[in-house]
């Protein structure tokens, strides 16, 4: 019975040392790349498609978010009403944003998704075919027809 025990013991002690080393492998470190160097490199790669540079006001109209609480935030929207493209970009100043950020998005998201559906075939595709991601310090989200490309290509760029 206490060989039983015992047993139990050295299992249960493995199966958390693992779980740890599988959870510390998977922390994202933060990024020391600025929000001017990611806009930068975006532009340089010209795969924004029709989407156009937003000022901070409409981050606030749109998502709710105030961009003066974050180290930098870069949003792009396509050009006309039933255009849903949209590329938003926020660098935290601390990993307790992404919570509060990730809510607005998902809420943004919905919002859109709602609007546009049965009649708006093209754009629900889009929308559900949306990039959201936290990455390190950044949070990330993507509505296009290159949002994977994007994505991708953001994940070098953040490291």
């Amino acid at each position: 019975m206490k060989e039983k025990i015992g047993l139990i013991k050295i299992i249960l002690i493995f199966c958390i040392l693992v779980f740890m080393g599988y959870m510390l492998m998977n922390v994202q470190s933060n990024s020391k790349t600025s929000i001017a160097e990611v806009e930068s490199k975006i532009n340089s790669e010209k795969i924004l498609g029709t989407m156009k540079k937003s000022n901070s006001m409409m981050i606030k109209k749109v998502f709710g978010l105030n961009d003066g609480e974050y180290e930098g935030a870069i949003y792009y929207k396509g050009d006309g009403a039933m255009d849903v493209s949209e590329l938003l970009i926020i660098k935290l100043k601390s990993n307790d944003q992404s919570a509060v950020v990730e809510a607005a998005i998902r809420e943004r998201l919905d919002s859109q998704i709602q609007s546009f559906t049965n009649y708006g075939t093209n754009q629900i595709q889009l929308l559900e075919s949306s990039e959201i991601e936290i990455i390190g310090n950044y949070c990330f989200y993507a509505v296009s027809e290159n949002a994977a490309q994007l994505k991708k290509y953001l994940w070098i760029v953040f490291r």
